[in-house]
């Protein structure tokens, strides 16, 4: 590094620390979520989205399978062996750290834009991060639906996944353009 680098991005120029600590959270919770998610899907033991501990059909609450619905007191307090409570439970979190960002955006607002950012990658960035905020609400929430609805809204759920993993796409894409080609240290505004 050449001495006349910073070796650190200005605080006017990047993400507060309170910002930075509810994107990294918001991050881990939700790769936490999403493996146990999967994790429940891949195993056999029948308690994937709302199951009975039976092993039913998986056709959901009172649709003649096994399970004659979904008791959540119960799976909350057998959580610590049970994916779907732990499921419950991270998709809180992630609610709950959606919130704070929120109300930490309405009061302290965002970094002046990099200004290595085009026009058209500031809007790409605009619209990814609304996405991705937006979906930090809907996942949750369609995931909880699930305990009240049964699998009649598997379908939004998924859908709002598909969703994310796009806004994702190009929320990373251009991160790792701007780190990886332009070498423009974009990263570490939120380091």
């Amino acid at each position: 590094m050449r001495a006349t680098e910073p070796s650190y991005v200005e605080p006017a120029t990047g993400y507060g620390r309170v910002a930075k600590v509810l994107h990294w959270a918001t991050v881990l919770a939700l790769l936490a979520q999403l493996t146990v998610g999967y994790l429940m899907e891949a195993g056999d033991s029948g308690r994937g989205r709302g199951r009975g501990r039976s092993g039913g059909s998986g056709r959901g609450r009172g649709r003649g399978g096994d399970d004659e619905g979904y008791d959540v007191a119960e799976r909350l307090a057998a959580w610590p062996e049970d994916l779907v409570a732990w499921h419950v439970v991270l998709g809180v979190t992630v609610l709950l750290l959606a919130v704070a960002r929120v109300a930490w955006r309405r009061g302290h607002g965002l970094p002046p834009w990099a200004a290595t950012l085009s026009s058209t990658e500031r809007r790409v960035a605009h619209w990814a991060e609304r996405a991705l905020l937006t979906l930090l609400f809907a996942i949750p929430l369609t995931g909880l639906s699930l305990l009240v609805a049964g699998d009649d809204v598997v379908a939004l759920h998924v859908a709002s996944h598909v969703a994310f993993f796009a806004a994702l796409t190009a929320h990373l894409g251009l991160v790792l353009k701007h780190q990886l080609v332009d070498r423009d240290r974009l990263l570490r505004r939120m380091l």
